[in-house]
């Protein structure tokens, strides 16, 4: 049901930005209209099942639009979890759908590229911030926050984002916000020229950046929790060889989560799944060893639990 309603929504935000391709500007309404589809999702769905949908499959697409739905729907759901109320969420979420239009003046090479960007490309590239901002601007009917969420989000808290005039201390909420979601999806999908990682990996890296200063960390404390270091939903083998699903997180033990077992290390599967908590197990601890964040044609392809460097 989930990706369902992610492939409706997929299709209201191609219109978006495809209006915004041949006007050159964002209208207020259709994308309002967007919006209110997008909240109706992430209010309706389950956090797991809206962070799955979001999630599967990304590294086989990691279109704009895509990017764009992904971290509206993310980043209202840690709206919706820190308390917003529908105005506060309502403004957080065009402004992330928004925060990427200034992407859409420049060449298309500049974030469609497999490579990272180096030189006066880089340069160029650093423009989008004040570029969707100043669009967003022009058109009456935005909130300064939305404007403000188009401007800021490259501002890391330590003051080496981009661009240079703004400053980190006076950062909106809602554009920490937005960095977190967006990032997250960076590093998923590798999306801007990045190496994709499983979602382990990539809360792994945000919350390494988180500790040296490029993420608000109590922000993204709250992001992790919500997650999880492995998603529910997520296919698992552990190191016993067993596999099974993900079904439900361990706030106080992230790295521990619930797992419903199917297959027994030999790969034949149980008569009844075996419900572990992977926190109460006597020592030496059972521990996921390989995830699967997706299924292709019905064979689950492993992927290392350990991280990569990027």
């Amino acid at each position: 049901m989930a990706r369902e309603a992610r492939e409706k929504l997929a299709q209201s935000v191609k219109t978006v930005f495809g209006d915004i391709s041949r006007t050159g500007c964002a209208r207020p309404g259709p994308v309002s209209e967007a919006v209110q589809e997008i909240t109706i999702f992430a209010r309706t769905l389950s956090t797991h099942a809206a962070f799955m949908a979001m999630s599967q499959g990304r590294q086989l697409d990691i279109s704009f639009n895509n990017h764009s739905l992904a971290d509206c729907t993310l980043a209202m759901i840690l709206g919706q979890t820190l308390g917003y109320d529908l105005m506060k969420l309502h403004e957080l979420a065009t402004g992330v759908l928004l925060h990427d239009i200034g992407l859409l003046q420049l060449p298309h090479h500049l974030f469609r590229t497999s490579a990272p960007l180096s030189g006066e490309d880089l340069a160029t590239f650093r423009h989008h911030p004040r570029l969707g901002a100043i669009a967003i601007e022009a058109q009456r009917g935005f909130s300064q926050t939305v404007r403000q969420i188009a401007a800021e989000h490259h501002v890391t808290p330590d003051g080496h984002g981009y661009p240079s005039e703004a400053s980190a201390g006076s950062t909106a909420e809602a554009s920490r916000i937005v960095m977190i979601a967006d990032r997250y999806d960076e590093l998923l999908t590798g999306f801007g020229g990045l190496r994709p990682l499983p979602s382990h990996a990539a809360v792994q890296q945000l919350f390494q950046e988180g500790k040296f200063g490029r993420l608000d960390l109590g922000l993204l404390s709250v992001f992790i929790k919500l997650l999880g270091i492995y998603p529910v939903y997520s296919f698992v083998e552990l190191n016993t060889k067993e596999q099974g699903m993900i079904t439900r997180i361990n706030p106080a033990t992230l790295h521990q989560p619930i797992v419903a077992l199917t297959y027994d290390e030999t790969g034949s599967l149980y008569r009844n799944p075996l419900t572990v908590n992977l926190s109460n197990q006597d020592q030496p601890p059972l521990a996921p060893l390989n995830v699967w964040s997706h299924q292709s044609q019905g064979k689950r392809v492993a992927q290392p639990s350990t991280p990569y460097r990027t």
